[in-house]
């Protein structure tokens, strides 16, 4: 397997280390899949690209982490959903939220859980959604740009899992609290 590098937001090249400094800003460190992606600066702008366009998404925060958390379980993203479980807590999930997605099951909130059935039905049917899916997803109070929306955190978190596949980035401390195994 081919090691990469970690970087810090010293040794990273040029290009990428405004991305690492505002991860820092934001996060409080510089996650190891950031720093990791920091090798390929263009990689690491897409990551940056698509977090931004996904903040700016009609979503909640807890939303937009209930989206990458199911995507994170779905493709059995440790890294993902260690991460996206941390940050869901931050923006105020509920412990019960919070098992109920990393467990796979529906959260007990309707809308959440229409939220994480379409998100799983994106995934798993590769974006060939029934009618009644998009119905059912309409009918929970969500729109039809939202329908769109969903696909920004799919596209995010595959971005992600599939870097972390590839270099097997170890989970930061910051993380390990969420730390989460598929089964």
């Amino acid at each position: 397997m081919t090691t990469f590098t970690i970087h810090t937001i010293e040794s990273a090249p040029e290009s990428s280390r405004p991305i690492l400094q505002k991860l820092q800003e934001l996060v409080g460190f510089v996650p190891n899949l950031a720093a990791t992606m920091a090798g390929a600066p263009t990689v690491l702008e897409a990551f940056a690209s698509l977090s931004a366009i996904n903040a700016r998404s009609s979503f909640s925060g807890v939303e937009r982490e209930l989206i990458a958390m199911t995507v994170a379980r779905e493709i059995e993203c440790t890294y993902c959903m260690a991460a996206h479980s941390t940050f869901a807590k931050a923006q105020g999930a509920s412990d019960s939220v919070l098992e109920a997605v990393r467990t796979g099951k529906a959260p007990g909130d309707a809308r959440l859980a229409a939220l994480t059935t379409f998100t799983r039905q994106v995934v798993c049917q590769h974006g060939q959604v029934s009618d009644a899916d998009a119905r059912a997803f309409l009918n929970a109070g969500f729109t039809q740009a939202q329908l769109l929306e969903v696909l920004i955190g799919v596209s995010q978190v595959s971005l992600v899992n599939l870097v972390h596949r590839m270099a097997g980035t170890p989970l930061d401390a910051g993380f390990q609290p969420q730390a989460w195994s598929a089964s």
